[in-house]
């Protein structure tokens, strides 16, 4: 990722003085917000269920890059005011450790248990975002897109919770922004963003003392929350 970076800040640099326009953008991003989410691990016997739940909520900053294209080459009044883009989270964003404690009672087919502690780290290494953008004015545009998250986990617990360490989240993002511009491409922009990304349960890969297939599973409710961005780049 830092390679890319760097091509991209060079190309900044080597096409500067092009006056042709390809109606292409690419920039860098720095953008700061909060994220909120909840999360249960569940035993169920078919009868009965019981949860251990844990609300989060955390804030966050990250750096990316972006790319678009402008449909100014289709000769419609409102086609040519959309550009695509694709966005990329450059760096690992690590959401933290949450713990819990299962007592008898909770364990697998309610057998007992004694009393444990449980902990899962979780750590976002790969955030994709491919929008679209509709400029209302020559400077304020509105944004919808869908987000792709690749998330790792690793949980620390008692024996018959066993849990895989990579998943993959869905969501959308809505936005609003400035975009100013000036006569030789480079532009500033400042973004407001909306997150709302889907949950997803993971069963439980364990045993219990027996050695039968464990009931347990994990629930990550959806993801929430908002985003404040800051941008520079250069059209060629």
């Amino acid at each position: 990722m830092k390679k890319t970076i760097i091509a991209i800040l060079m190309a900044f640099g080597i096409f500067s003085t092009v006056s042709a326009d390809i109606g292409v953008k690419v920039g860098v991003s720095g953008q700061v917000g909060s994220m909120e989410t909840s999360g249960s691990e569940l035993n169920s016997d078919g009868v009965t269920a019981t949860r251990n739940s844990n609300n989060r909520e955390a804030l966050f900053a990250t750096g990316g890059f972006f790319i678009e294209k402008d449909l100014k080459f289709i000769p419609l009044p409102l086609i040519n005011r959309i550009s695509i883009g694709f966005d990329n989270i450059v760096h690992d964003l690590d959401l933290g450790t949450v713990s819990n404690h299962r007592r008898a009672g909770h364990a697998n087919r309610g057998t007992p248990d004694p009393e444990s502690s449980n902990s899962l780290n979780a750590k976002v290494d790969d955030f994709k975002t491919t929008y679209a953008t509709f400029n209302i004015t020559d400077w304020l545009y509105v944004k919808t897109g869908t987000v792709d998250v690749g998330v790792t986990t690793e949980f620390k617990g008692t024996l018959n919770s066993a849990y895989a360490t990579k998943h993959t989240l869905d969501g959308t993002v809505f936005g609003a922004g400035v975009h100013v511009e000036k006569d030789n491409g480079l532009f500033f922009r400042l973004e407001y963003n909306d997150y709302d990304i889907d949950g997803k349960t993971v069963k439980s890969t364990g045993t219990d003392a027996a050695g039968v297939a464990s009931k347990l599973s994990a629930r990550l409710n959806s993801v929430s929350g908002t985003t404040g961005r800051i941008s520079v780049g250069k059209k060629f």
